[in-house]
């Protein structure tokens, strides 16, 4: 233990004195150095200037003109300064530096000027040089070649003119083709209303088993009927209320007695849930279903396009 004190005690004294020592001399000390002394073509290089002078030192570092330092580029740099103790003060400039050429290449000699404050005359002190090698890409041995220059423009007789043909004569197929598809699909028939209208109805009852929302469950049924009484009998439904459409269905030929009373009770029903905030009973909406089914299954007409006239 007592060779660890004696030896911390022995580095503070030696750091004091440094410190006198550069306290005393009105000389800054500087130091370079790199990063790293090898690299491949187009690389960066940290090189940092080390900076230590007393307080009262006025320092000037060189200005590089155009971003060059000797045979590299400057890419980056910056500075940061510390102060010590016994009016100590340091600071560290670094450059981030490149080369495009391969070969060995010095970072020259970096000139420091510092005075006295007040005093007019300064003073230099220079760094030494450092050589930095920067290596090519291409593995040893491979020979350079150069960039081809860009083409002219292609003079007509070079232009394969089969090929173009060719490519037309396809883009022609395929719009040909594209036009055929579209009238076949135009002239498909439509489907028949009461498909549509079962279709929906099965929807609107799956619905109801995933959310169990009784109201959306009358709406979208009695939506669903309206849409299909549109389509037979070509009566604006879903544009009336149901009063009105009820009594449009009075003189109507269309449909049978039974059917007008089935119908009546249907809405009335479905009105009672949508406006009236009326809760049912699971039968109810059993019988609801059912009767919107039976309905479109006795106005279905099975000769395609032969529909009952207009109300």
């Amino acid at each position: 233990m007592k060779i660890v004190k004696i030896s911390i005690l022995a580095v503070c004294f030696l750091s004091l004195l440094s410190t006198f020592a550069l306290a005393s001399d009105d000389k800054p000390v500087m130091r370079v150095s790199v990063d790293r002394r090898n690299i491949l073509i187009g690389d960066r290089v940290r090189y940092t200037v080390s900076v230590k002078y007393r307080e009262g030192l006025e320092l000037e570092f060189p200005n590089f003109k155009e971003g060059v330092m000797g045979d590299f580029e400057i890419k980056d740099f910056g500075s940061i300064r510390k102060k010590g103790i016994f009016g100590n003060r340091s600071i560290s400039r670094w450059y981030s530096i490149t080369s495009f050429s391969v070969g060995k290449h010095e970072v020259p000699q970096y000139d420091l000027r510092y005075k006295k404050k007040g005093e007019k005359d300064w003073n230099n002190i220079h760094s030494e040089k450092i050589v930095v090698v920067v290596e090519s890409i291409l593995p040893e041995g491979a020979a350079l070649v150069d960039i081809k220059d860009i083409k002219g423009p292609m003079s007509i007789r070079e232009i394969d003119w089969a090929l173009v043909a060719i490519v037309f004569f396809i883009f022609g197929i395929a719009g040909v083709a594209a036009q055929i598809c579209i009238k076949r699909l135009r002239m498909r028939p439509p489907r028949p209303p009461h498909e549509v209208a079962l279709e929906e109805l099965e929807a609107i009852n799956a619905l109801l088993a995933r959310t169990g929302d009784i109201k959306e469950f009358y709406i979208g049924i009695s939506d669903s009927i309206r849409r299909y009484i549109e389509s037979v009998f070509r009566l604006k439904a879903p544009e009336m209320t149901t009063e009105e459409f009820l009594n449009s269905l009075n003189d109507s030929a269309a449909l049978t007695a039974s059917q007008k009373e089935v119908l009546k009770e249907f809405m009335s029903a479905c009105d009672l849930v949508k406006f009236a905030k009326y809760t049912p009973r699971k039968d109810e909406i059993e019988s609801v279903f059912t009767a919107a089914k039976k309905f479109i299954g006795e106005t279905t007409y099975p000769v395609v396009g032969k529909l009952p006239q207009k109300v």
